[in-house]
């Protein structure tokens, strides 16, 4: 007995919208989860010039409790944008196999072979997973020393 596709149902020979959808569905994955890191960042970029400002306003006013509170805020953030930032970007670069299987088989279903241009390394995405996070670390890290340095000349004052 053969069985019909429903009328809404892709039958297995022509998967071709399937993977389509897939592959959108993918793209808009990472491209939504990269773009929420960068946002993040640039955000807390922002957020900690207007803190230093007023930090330096306090320190010049001689008024070292607000100083400590600024440098404390500003500890908080950056704690909590290197976890949000690494998080974001951890789940964009876990989309990256999928999206490059469906590359590779939307382009083997066209016979289009300029699709392939994004063929996937596992060891290479994982050297430049670890250069990203290092790069986030490296920079974050550097916030978490000014803001004690901060809290601490506050404090002394």
């Amino acid at each position: 007995m053969i069985t019909q596709p429903s009328p809404g149902e892709q039958s297995p020979e022509d998967d071709t919208a399937l993977l389509t959808t897939a592959l959108n569905h993918y793209w808009a994955w990472y491209d939504s989860r990269y773009s929420r890191a960068l946002q993040l960042f640039n955000f807390y970029l922002v957020a900690i010039a207007i803190l230093l400002t007023a930090y330096t306003s306090a320190i010049n006013g001689k008024h070292y409790g607000i100083a400590a509170a600024l440098a404390i805020a500003g500890l908080g953030m950056t704690a909590l944008t290197a976890a949000a930032v690494l998080v974001e970007g951890n789940s964009a670069a876990r989309s990256t196999p999928g999206l490059t299987e469906l590359q590779i088989r939307m382009a083997d279903r066209l016979r289009i072979k300029p699709i392939r241009a994004a063929t996937f390394d596992l060891q290479a995405e994982r050297t430049r997973r670890r250069g990203r996070v290092a790069a986030v670390a490296v920079t974050l890290g550097l916030a978490v020393l000014l803001d004690i340095s901060a809290l601490l000349y506050a404090l002394i004052h």
